[in-house]
Parts: structure tokens; C-alpha cells; sequence
């Protein structure tokens, strides 16, 4: 592949990738991570290409020199919004990671709490409070883990 047409595949991978990362953005400010995962093999495919793009360009730094300035601005300018909006999807996910960890472990608390409160007759007729678990031992509970 020739330097300018690599260049320019790379300007189309960066901003195909850039939009995904967009898209899922606003997926989550929208409060839907359930639908990021409809985006996962776009990211995967153009993250793969960008590696690979990045890769040859380590290999062959001399291409970089040779550039045409006015691309080699478009790719620099390119490169920048993409980790711009890098950071700010990472930001995102992992806001909505901890909202989703934080909502798991209120749920199993009330369970826990719920399981605890319960009282039962003891083949007596007496009612009995459970024995309390022991600190540390797990609760199971059975949850569908999407983000």
C-alpha cells in the first residue's frame, strides 16, 4: 500500500472508530448500556485496524517524515479528537460500571437483609429467628450481567 493511501485508510479507520465510541456515549448518558453491546464487534474490528495501522507505522517511521503536511495535520487533528473522545467513553463506562456494581450490591444487601428478617415456626409451633450467616460467606444470587 502506498504512504498517502495508508494514510488515508488510517483517517477513515480513526474517524469509523471515533463515531462508535460516540455513539456509545450517548448510548450511556441515555442510561442504555444494555444496547453498547450491539456496538462491541464495530469496536472490535476498528480497534484491530487501528492496531494495525499504528503497528506499520512504527515500522516504518520514514513514512511519517515523508508525508505530505497538509495530511499529516489531518491525522495529527484526527488522532487528537479520538483520544479525546477515548477518555471520555472510558470515563462513561466505568461510571456505569460503578452505578451497575453499586445496584448489585444494594440488591444482595436487601436480600441479605430480607433473608435475615425472616422468621419461621420451629417444629414446636415456637417462632424462631434463622441463624444468622456468618460474616463473609457468600449469598448467592443469580444475575444477568450486561453493560
Amino acid at each position: 500500500m502506498t504512504q498517502p493511501h495508508q494514510m488515508t485508510d488510517l483517517l477513515k479507520v480513526i474517524s469509523r472508530l471515533t463515531a462508535v465510541l460516540e455513539r456509545e456515549i450517548d448510548m450511556l448518558r441515555a442510561m442504555k448500556p444494555a444496547e453498547v453491546q450491539t456496538l462491541h464487534q464495530d469496536k472490535l474490528v476498528l480497534s484491530a485496524a487501528y492496531e494495525a495501522h499504528i503497528k506499520a507505522l512504527q515500522e516504518r517511521p520514514e513514512l511519517l517524515d515523508a508525508m505530505d503536511p497538509r495530511l499529516r495535520g489531518d491525522v495529527k487533528d484526527a488522532v487528537t479528537r479520538f483520544q479525546v473522545v477515548l477518555e471520555e467513553n472510558e470515563r462513561r463506562l466505568r461510571a456505569a460500571r460503578d452505578v451497575t456494581e453499586r445496584v448489585l450490591r444494594a440488591i444482595a444487601d436487601e436480600l441479605d437483609r430480607r433473608r435475615l428478617d425472616t422468621r419461621a415456626y420451629s417444629a414446636g409451633g415456637v417462632m424462631q429467628t434463622p441463624p444468622r450467616r456468618a460474616a463473609g460467606q457468600p449469598l448467592c444470587v443469580t444475575l444477568d450481567r450486561r453493560l
